[in-house]
């Protein structure tokens, strides 16, 4: 049976019968006008819920003391989380396809169109590869299309009669990206991780990059790439990140290795903290610091915002190490 629609000042009068404190009328209302309802209550009640209670009454009872605001804090620190996040993974999203692009153009100089030729990729798969082709078609059709004669692709491919990848990269998403990387040859996939760990090898003090490369290193490259990209979507489509772990398309969660670190990590959960140190293979220096530093600035916010039960229950869905800062902090 469908639930009928409330008012807003229906919701507020439930969640105050809920057992939810609201001091601000007002403020809460204006709340939940410009947010949505059930993305803010329902998406971030589970921490403040009384389980025995919400049992025994076969619907939602909030733990004593429990406030909209802190409700809303937890929001607010979820979504500025995801800002956070999505700025240094673009970045990385950039990085990849540079590198990337660059490779196979520098094995392919003279052939147009060279990432059409299914003798370019490995033969093991030739059904992805097919699918990866077509895929690639598809958007440099859509970008070199007459009706797009405003266009830079336009202009690039109406004077060079061409589009090579470095141009055309620019315009896959992040999975067509995986799926490029994926399809390549090996010999391909290890001189762009060898790129890559030049590149964070330069600029790291005291980790040592891996100089020798072997399978099971691309396989978890790959993996990780493939984990940077389901964070990416979790930021983009605002669902809740804070205790997101990444998952495969069975459900199972992503596994991958900080492989690339000459120092013992913990193991891989593929959560916050594990994303943040995949994003450390592909940021600068300057930038690590700097994705930390409003990491620790949003946590301490929050922590001012939540009682200490609740704000250790966030950092341990969050799956937050010990001294997970100077865990964090070791990699600079």
């Amino acid at each position: 049976m469908p639930k009928p629609f409330q008012t807003h000042n229906q919701q507020l009068k439930m969640l105050r019968n809920r057992n939810i404190l609201i001091s601000n009328g007002s403020k809460a209302k204006a709340i939940l006008i410009r947010e949505n309802y059930y993305q803010l209550i329902n998406g971030y009640k589970h921490i403040f819920l009384d389980l025995v209670e919400s049992k025994k009454r076969q619907d939602d009872y909030y733990k004593n003391g429990t406030t909209f605001e802190q409700i809303y804090a937890l929001y607010e620190f979820d979504r500025n989380l995801r800002n956070i996040l999505m700025k240094y993974i673009l970045m990385t999203e950039n990085s990849i396809k540079s590198k990337i692009a660059y490779q196979f153009s520098s094995e392919h100089p003279k052939e147009a169109f060279s990432y059409f030729n299914i003798n370019n990729y490995r033969d093991t798969d030739h059904q992805k590869t097919t699918s990866l082709i077509a895929e690639l078609s598809s958007v440099t059709k859509k970008n070199t299309d007459s009706l797009t004669k405003s266009g830079p692709f336009y202009h690039y491919f109406n004077e060079h009669k061409e589009l090579p990848l470095w141009v055309l990269i620019t315009k896959l998403t992040l999975g067509q990206t995986c799926s490029l990387l994926y399809n390549l040859k090996e010999s391909t996939q290890i001189e762009i991780l060898k790129a890559v760990l030049y590149e964070f090898k330069n600029n790291s003090n005291n980790i040592a990059a891996s100089k020798i490369i072997h399978q099971n290193y691309l396989k978890d490259f790959i993996s990780a790439i493939n984990c940077i990209k389901a964070f990416r979507n979790v930021c983009a489509h605002e669902d809740r990140l804070y205790d997101y772990y990444a998952k495969n398309k069975n459900g199972k969660p992503i596994q991958t290795s900080f492989f690339y670190i000459g120092i013992s990590t913990p193991a891989f959960q593929g959560g916050i903290f594990d994303i943040i140190l995949l994003l450390r293979l592909f940021l600068t220096k300057r930038d690590y610091k700097q994705l930390l530093r409003r990491l620790l600035d949003e946590l301490n916010k929050l922590e001012s915002e939540l009682p200490s039960s609740l704000f250790s229950e966030v950092t341990r869905k969050m799956k937050l190490p010990k001294n997970w800062t100077t865990e964090l902090y070791k990699f600079i």
